[in-house]
């Protein structure tokens, strides 16, 4: 944030400072949302994804993770940033749904088309098979 020794020092004496942000349009051409499998993950014991080439305007809410056969569905964790996670995931292909929304009236799951194997591995890539052009 700081463009000089001096202003660096300046902030620094401010010790926390409170950040704002907000999420701008991103376009990423030809590029389906893609899950990336953290390297922290451990198959079956824990799960933790990040979100790759969401674009346009609206950001995921809530994630949920669901077993292909029953479909029985439990709500992810946000860590940080992209990152969802959690423990215990079900065994078998996960389904996952994501919950759009670009303010609090217009929100929208999308599903996608390609699940996660069920023998995932940490730093392995799955393309979902959709892209969100809200």
């Amino acid at each position: 944030m700081a463009q000089s020794t001096d202003a660096a020092a300046s902030l620094l004496a401010l010790g926390i400072v409170d950040i704002e942000y907000r999420r701008v349009s991103c376009s990423y051409p030809n590029k389906n949302i893609t899950f990336k499998i953290d390297e922290s993950s451990n198959n079956p014991y824990y799960l933790a994804f990040e979100i790759l080439y969401q674009q346009g305007k609206m950001d995921i809410t809530a994630v949920q993770l669901c077993e292909t056969q029953n479909f029985v569905c439990k709500l992810l964790d946000r860590t940080h940033g992209a990152v969802w996670t959690t423990t215990s995931p079900p065994s078998g292909p996960l389904s996952i749904r994501m919950l759009f929304s670009a303010n609090d009236e217009d929100q929208t799951w999308v599903v996608p088309v390609n699940n996660i194997p069920g023998n995932w591995k940490p730093g392995d890539t799955y393309d979902s098979g959709v892209q969100v052009n809200a």
